[in-house]
């Protein structure tokens, strides 16, 4: 019985995650930069952000360099990175930091294995499927004012 109890005790103390990602858009096309999600992966062949799990000590905007790099081969040439959503589960043992990423000019990705496309795609014609957690924060039309607002704020072509 006293395992029974220890074991009750535990179930609330699961390891807490956090994931990062980030919508990368061109102020000079007016475009945004997807992937797709390799057939191995969780969420397989669903277009999502470049992003994935922070690490220990990390903090959010590290592990999103971090993450680039790992997915991109590089990281672009960023002008900004604006925090944009929080995401959390009921149970609150995950949480999902979205950022949008400002660049001046379109790019070619370099993926790694997690990823098996990209797109660069008018903002609000999005892809399907789209992972749920892309879609919750960017496929509605408060977020596309948003992310408007922000690219207007930055010349182009500088």
């Amino acid at each position: 019985m006293d395992n029974v109890n220890q074991i009750m005790n535990n179930i609330n103390i699961l390891p807490k995650k956090t994931g990062v990602g980030a919508l990368i858009v061109s102020v000079n096309t007016n475009r945004v930069l997807l992937s797709m999600r390799a057939i191995h992966k969780t969420h397989s062949q669903e277009w999502s952000l470049f992003g994935g799990m922070m690490e220990e000590g990390e903090q959010p905007k590290e592990a999103l360099l971090r993450e680039l790099s790992e997915e991109m081969n590089s990281v672009p040439d960023i002008e900004r990175i604006y925090p944009f959503d929080l995401y959390q589960n009921k149970d609150k043992h995950f949480k999902y930091i979205s950022f949008l990423i400002v660049v001046l000019d379109e790019f070619i990705p370099v993926l790694n294995n997690e990823n098996c496309g990209y797109c660069w795609i008018n903002l609000g014609n999005w892809p399907r499927p789209m992972h749920q957690g892309a879609r919750i924060s960017f496929c509605n039309q408060r977020a596309i004012e948003r992310i408007k607002m922000t690219i207007a704020q930055h010349p182009i072509g500088v």
